[in-house]
């Protein structure tokens, strides 16, 4: 009969207590391709083949952050349509207002309608912005028409009172006999038969004279010098009684007049021009 061998007694202190096993050494890497990763799960590797598992990278510290990847948008689907502006809603009425009124030369009128229809135009997406310029082009055209004829009429008025003692111009300024004014100071009176031109003085200057009436002979044909004379004298005398009623008893005023000759008649002229003589020369006005 045989018994079981009893347990072995342990070994004696510092002996390792049992036989140690030999390690088996590493196995070799995997030649073939690694595992796929994507496999469904449960899929084992063939029989008898032990996966194979190999070093991984080090994790590398502060790795940085890449961003996703972009995503193409599926294909398939077409560019919009564009989007077509609505049509026009009808003209601008102050668009027709800046046109009527630069016709018509309302300038300023047509300036205001003329911007304000550009500015609602483009806003209310309207017709009208033809007119509207139109009307500005016109309004212009009118102010520098307007512009002109002020300037001329300025220019005229500096000549008139160029020849008038009463604005203070420069002293003996020549002007012609038929530019003459009532209230006119006068030097140079002189008793030639033909006088074309008189200097014109301020009347604070010494002067010799001043214009103080002037009347229009009435009959159709040159009537001679006698019969001008023998009509001009008591009327400029009458003349100068309703002007300055004083200077008719002044001995230092006398009376001289300037009338058409036969050059002049022929063309037009029938005026006789009354003036105040004084001697000596004399400052300020016989009126006033």
């Amino acid at each position: 009969m045989s018994y079981p061998s009893p347990e072995p007694t342990p070994p004696p202190f510092g002996q390792p207590p049992y036989p140690q096993v030999p390690v088996p050494p590493p196995a070799a890497p995997q030649s073939g391709p690694p595992a796929d990763p994507y496999a469904p799960y449960g899929t084992n590797p063939p029989y008898g083949t032990a996966p194979q598992y190999g070093a991984g990278q080090p994790y590398a510290a502060n790795q940085p952050f890449s961003a996703p990847p972009q995503q193409t948008p599926p294909g398939g689907y077409g560019v919009p349509y564009p989007q077509v502006p609505p049509p026009p809603s009808g003209t601008n009425g102050f668009a027709i207002a800046s046109l009527v009124f630069g016709v018509m030369g309302g300038v300023l009128l047509g300036y205001i309608f003329g911007f304000v229809a550009l500015s609602q135009i483009k806003k209310r997406n309207q017709n009208g912005k033809g007119m509207a310029v139109a009307g500005l082009v016109l309004s212009t055209i009118w102010s520098l028409v307007i512009c002109g004829v002020i300037g001329v009429a300025i220019v005229a008025a500096n000549n008139d009172t160029g020849t008038t003692g009463t604005t203070g111009t420069t002293s003996g300024d020549d002007t012609s006999v038929h530019s003459l004014r009532i209230g006119d100071c006068l030097n140079d009176l002189s008793t030639e038969d033909e006088i074309e031109e008189l200097p014109v003085v301020p009347c604070t200057e010494p002067h010799d004279g001043e214009v103080y009436a002037e009347f229009k002979l009435t009959e159709t044909s040159f009537p001679g010098i006698e019969a001008i004379e023998k009509k001009a004298d008591p009327r400029c005398a009458d003349l100068l009684k309703s002007y300055a009623p004083a200077a008719v008893d002044d001995p230092a005023v006398d009376t001289y007049y300037l009338y058409p000759t036969v050059e002049s008649w022929a063309g037009g002229d029938r005026a006789v021009t009354c003036i105040a003589s004084f001697d000596p020369a004399r400052t300020g006005k016989l009126k006033g």
